[in-house]
Order: structure tokens, then sequence, then C-alpha cells
């Protein structure tokens, strides 16, 4: 395994970050995850920025809408962040998501669902559901497009994205960025890569029993349905214990008939999507997801590779 240099950059600010004085192992990973903002790179300045505070059902939920121009009528994609379904946050993805809108041209809407384990599966899956059924019934307040909605998310966020896409109709595509799909963590790169970088079999582990006890219905691999879903844009990283467990996703995704657009990194780290500040391919990965979000919002298809 290759560590390129900026990579190698971004591992070692991780391994300046201390959170040895908190004693709860589930809030010190939570401040960790936080503390790894800067990676982004500078907070880019957008034309407007929104804070919300939505009722759904049984609960308030925070969203942040980003809009990158004053359009009406405009692409959006409801992003769900990653973080292992127990931390992360819409700060935690607040500079990769401001590059997003202002590379794409669409009205970015960030929500803030609840985390396991203080809620538990499929809480979090629902409110995913219910913020982005929300976005639809008032898609003409919010001057978006109705039929140009995509759903989107990195790692964990990745995984929620493709299960609202089967639970809800119109949706433009779908984004998914490493999601998590297996929670068997059996496949060989699980072995390759089991002690990292960044994410370890350990870890893993532990994220999959603070999310759920019913690791069958939470992981999208176990999903025998997957006919009818929108067009997908799967982004993986070589050096990523996910990286298996994806691409057998994508198989069975394209198997049920899903019009899937690839693109492997080479090198690359889980989380790298982040790191875009320190890590070039980040920034590429933002720019790549903008484009395929600016094409299918254009045209109702787009030719797969």
């Amino acid at each position: 395994m290759e560590i390129l240099p900026q990579v190698r950059e971004a591992l070692a600010y991780m391994k300046t970050v201390n959170v040895t004085n908190i004693e709860d192992k589930i809030e010190a990973s939570r401040v960790f995850y936080e503390r790894l903002i800067p990676l982004a790179g500078e907070a880019e300045p957008v034309y407007k920025i929104e804070d919300q505070n939505i009722a759904l059902p049984g609960t308030r939920i925070h969203i942040r809408i980003y809009r990158p121009h004053n359009k009406k009528a405009s692409p959006s994609v409801v992003y769900f962040h990653g973080g292992g379904f127990f931390k992360g946050s819409i700060e935690s993805h607040d500079r990769p998501l401001r590059q997003l809108a202002n590379l794409s041209g669409a009205v970015i809407i960030s929500v803030g669902y609840r985390l396991a384990p203080e809620y538990r599966f499929p809480h979090g899956l629902n409110d995913c559901i219910d913020t982005t059924q929300w976005v639809i019934d008032h898609a003409e307040e919010l001057g978006i497009d109705s039929r140009k909605i995509t759903v989107a998310g990195d790692s964990a966020g990745g995984t929620l994205a493709t299960a609202v896409a089967r639970r809800l109709d119109n949706i433009l595509c779908q984004v998914l960025i490493y999601p998590a799909t297996d929670s068997s963590l059996t496949t060989p790169s699980w072995t390759t890569f089991a002690e990292g970088p960044v994410l370890t079999l350990k870890s893993a582990v532990e994220l999959w029993s603070y999310y759920t006890d019913d690791k069958i219905s939470a992981a999208p691999i176990y999903n025998d349905n997957l006919s009818g879903m929108p067009d997908a844009f799967i982004l993986t990283a070589e050096y990523d214990p996910l990286c298996d467990e994806v691409k057998a996703y994508t198989q069975k995704l394209r198997a049920a008939g899903t019009r899937v657009t690839e693109r492997l990194y080479p090198k690359m780290i889980h989380g790298f999507f982040q790191f875009g500040g320190v890590i070039h391919q980040g920034r590429e990965a933002i720019a790549d997801v903008a484009e395929y979000i600016r094409e299918k919002s254009q045209v109702s298809n787009i030719t797969a590779v």
C-alpha cells in the first residue's frame, strides 16, 4: 500500500487530535470527528445559507440550506452526513457542502438526523426519509424543482441515501460516496484493511453495534427488492475497507436494472471526500459529484460508465 504524501499529511493531522481528556468513548469519538473539519480547507462563501428546524412526526430536525444563487426551480441535493451512524453533524460536513453547492449550482439541503446509540435504527433512517419527503412537499416554497431532487451521502450517509432512494418515488438520482452496504464485514477488503487507515474492523464492529441489532434490515446489500431504483453515482476509495462491499452492492443495483456510474479513486482512503483542503482528490471527488448532478439535472438519461 503506497501512502501518498497528501494522505500522509492528513493522517499525521489526525494523530495530533487529542481527546484523551474525554472519558465517555462515544463522546470522545464525536469530538474527534468534529476536529477533523479543518482538513476540508477554508469555508467558501456561498450566496445564501439558511438554518431551519422542521417539524416531523415525533421530532424536529435541523437542516441547513446552501443556495449558490437566487434562481428559482433549481435542482437540489438532500445530503446525509457520514460518521458511522453515531457521529458527524451538519457542521462536520459544512465545508465540503459549500464547495458542492458552488460547483454544482444545486441547492444543497444538509440533514441533521438523529444519531445512535441514543436513537437506534430505524430512527435516523426515518428522519432522512421524512426530511426528504418534506423537501418534496415544500419544493415550491424552497425554490427547487421537485423533479430534480438528488439524495446523497458519504459512508453511513451513503447507506441512508440509498435506503431513502428505495423508499421514495420521484428521486432523480442517488450519489453514494463509499457507502456502508454490508454489516457482515466479511468482504476481502475488510481483511486487507482491517487496521485502516482511518476506518478499522474493530471500529466498524462497534458502529454497527451502536446502530442496530437488526443488521440484515439495516444493510442495503441484503435487500432483494432493488428494482425501480433511480440512477446512481457511486464513489469508492482503493484503500478503503468498504471498497469490496460497495462493489458488490453496485453489481446488485445493476442486476436490478439501475443505471450506475462508478468512480474509483486510486490510493485514496476512507473519508477523503472530507479532506479536500489537504488531499487534492477530495476536491476532485466533489467536482465529479457536482458534474454528475449538473448533467442529471439537465438531461433525463446519462450514459453509464
